[in-house]
């Protein structure tokens, strides 16, 4: 595989990862992140579909990304970024470590109970198992069985003693699910 088909994949994969949690990624915009080009109508844009697709969050790449006059509506969506050099004047931009911990901390983790993300460590995370398609006690995971067969359960439903995580062994890449 070439490297151009290289980068295309690894910007579909990010993009998949961005869309999939609700993230807005301000690079497919055209910002120029040198802190003296004018981005107003570029974030503008973003935070507009941010909120039209029901995002909540707006990734912010490395750069200072300048803009001249008012952003509307820019406290409805949360700018991130994971890089200490990621700067849009007037704006908070939290960190992607801080929002992590924060979200696993709380009931409302930034990814859901069933959601699944790329991961490159051996160890997986408290909450989380691996896409390999093993068995694992349905009782044990409850919510996550109801979230990936779409049904609600009830004191009626009948419930499988076990059932499978998915299997997405695909390649070099390590996917994890969120379990609880």
């Amino acid at each position: 595989m070439s490297e151009i088909q290289n980068r295309a994949n690894l910007s579909q994969l990010r993009d998949m990862f961005f869309y999939t949690f609700g993230i807005v990624p301000l690079q497919n915009y055209g910002v120029i992140g040198d802190g003296i080009t004018d981005n107003r109508t570029k974030i503008q844009k973003a935070i507009y579909d941010a909120i039209s697709m029901k995002a909540k969050y707006i990734f912010v790449p490395k750069g200072e990304f300048y803009y001249y006059g008012n952003l509307f509506k820019k406290d409805e969506v949360i700018f991130v970024g994971n890089n200490l050099d990621a700067k849009i004047n007037n704006v908070e931009i939290r960190q992607f470590p801080d929002l992590w911990n924060e979200s696993q901390a709380s009931s409302s983790a930034l990814i859901p109970i069933a959601g699944i993300i790329v991961y490159a460590s051996n160890n997986i995370p408290d909450n989380y198992l691996e896409c390999k398609g093993q068995a694992v006690n349905t009782t044990d995971y409850l919510e996550l069985y109801s979230k990936l067969n779409n049904i609600e359960i009830n004191e009626e439903t009948e419930l499988p003693e076990t059932f499978n995580i998915p299997n997405l062994s695909i390649n070099d890449y390590k996917y994890i699910i969120r379990a609880r």
